[in-house]
């Protein structure tokens, strides 16, 4: 395995990106040859945008002509790019010419549907991480059964790669990190297809740490990866070796490692903000997210895209608090009554916002029915069935009639528009951090959160869940 020689540039994390010389753009010269129809498209990722901190893919779609040709400008950065999963590297000021062929068989080293070839001065430095791949990805798993066979497998294709990377004169030393980095991402990929087809030897002492060995999240080079798709399945590989090494990790420890290791500052906020929306679409707001809000202040790049949108969503979810006032909404019934929160001032307020198309929510309809009547001699607890939908009339006669079949009809029947254009129905999603449905809402009778997202009303929890709050009452 190589040795970990970072240079200082490479210490600096984002600033590895820049490479010394005139600050001029890079362009691809692309040339796509299909003999045969064509329906996808041509993909180009790179990192974009100022500072070039930005994930940026652009698609082009072939001509009528079996052979096509773009060209694209990338910024004044080194940085690691693909062209429909082709990865190469550039560097300011360069031309890259590149011709890519549709593939008469897909299976065939390296993945993708096009073989690629490069020409011009810098030809060799450019199909270098196209060739790793091939050499690694050609490896026959199923050849090899233990561990030691592997590494020495491995071990011939590190000296193949070593060779390469003498013919192609690399001087530029982010550029021979990003290779390096490279190189250890198509190792894991090869101990992850071993890893598949020896599923018995996943659960063998020390396996994971065999697995990761040689492999470094951390690696400053991965900021100038600026493939999301790359660094999504860079991640992916890593992580399926961290629950190798400790299974009972979870996302949210993924989410902490990445955000204290990992040196991709549009990475870790691609990650961090894919796990706001999941967690809190699930879960509501929850204890934890203080405390990734909290690492991903700290971490992640201020302004930055990342940064921005983490802190909007933790501000969203954290109106869910328990102990904070809930929202004064104003809806109305199928009466046509204006229906407040503040009306049940005293009581507890359980809610489920639902709506005719989502199959979820009407399965529920009963339970929480029942729920409703059990309780429905007692003065200090209500239940309100709020229905989302389209505001025309059809729709909400549709609605009214519905609830009639499903015995949730009356005066604590409420419906909310699904009208974005509406600002008190905006209003109502953005302070419910309404991003999705089914959701059961329950309220004190001070009119604050108890919990902005209780279980599914068909979970056997859930009547314990409302009871707990009940006995728990002022």
């Amino acid at each position: 395995m190589r040795a970990i020689s970072l240079s200082l540039m490479m210490l600096l994390g984002w600033n590895s990106m820049y490479a010394t010389g005139p600050a001029m753009p890079a362009k691809l010269q692309l040339q796509v040859t299909a003999n045969r129809p064509f329906g996808g498209q041509i993909m180009v990722s790179y990192f974009g945008g100022k500072g070039t901190d930005t994930f940026k893919e652009e698609g082009y779609r072939m001509g009528n002509t079996p052979t096509t040709n773009f060209t694209n400008t990338f910024p004044a950065a080194t940085q690691l790019i693909t062209v429909n999963d082709v990865p190469m590297i550039v560097e300011p000021g360069e031309t890259v010419s590149m011709a890519l062929t549709l593939k008469d068989d897909f299976k065939t080293a390296p993945k993708g549907v096009f073989t690629a070839l490069w020409s011009g001065k810098n030809a060799s430095k450019h199909a270098l991480l196209y060739k790793i791949d091939s050499f690694y990805q050609s490896v026959d798993v199923k050849a090899v059964s233990t561990t030691q066979q592997l590494d020495e497998v491995i071990g011939n294709l590190e000296k193949t790669t070593a060779q390469l990377i003498t013919n192609a004169k690399i001087s530029n030393a982010a550029v021979r990190e990003l290779v390096d980095f490279h190189e250890d991402k198509a190792r894991i990929q090869l101990k992850y297809r071993f890893a598949e087809d020896h599923a018995a030897l996943k659960t063998t002492a020390g396996f994971g740490d065999w697995y990761l060995k040689g492999f470094n999240i951390g690696d400053p080079a991965i900021a100038s990866v600026g493939s999301e798709s790359l660094t999504r399945e860079i991640v992916t590989f890593w992580w399926i070796g961290r629950k190798l090494q400790d299974s009972t990790l979870k996302t949210i420890n993924q989410v902490t490692e990445l955000l204290t290791t990992c040196k991709s500052n549009p990475l870790n906020g691609k990650v961090t903000t894919n796990w706001f929306v999941v967690e809190g679409r699930n879960r509501g707001f929850f204890s934890e997210m203080k405390q990734i809000h909290s690492i991903a202040k700290a971490q992640l790049k201020p302004g930055s895209i990342g940064a921005t949108t983490c802190d909007s969503l933790y501000k969203a979810y954290a109106q869910l608090e328990a102990g904070l006032p809930a929202y004064n909404f104003a809806l109305k019934n199928e009466n046509g009554d204006i229906v407040r929160l503040s009306d049940f001032r005293g009581k507890i307020v359980i809610i489920d916002i639902w709506a005719m198309w989502c199959h979820g929510c009407v399965d529920g309809l009963p339970f929480f029915r029942q729920l409703a009547d059990y309780y429905k001699d007692k003065n200090d607890i209500v239940f309100l069935t709020i229905c989302w939908e389209a505001p025309d009339t059809e729709t909400q006669e549709e609605w009214k009639r519905f609830s009639v079949k499903k015995n949730i009809n009356g005066v604590n029947n409420l419906f909310l528009s699904a009208d974005r254009s509406d600002p008190k129905a905006q209003e109502f999603m953005l302070r419910y951090c309404l991003t999705a449905i089914t959701r059961w809402v329950a309220i004190d009778q001070k009119g604050n959160i108890l919990d902005g997202h209780l279980n599914y009303s068909k979970d056997e929890k859930f009547e314990r869940v409302i009871a707990n709050l009940y006995k728990m009452r002022d």
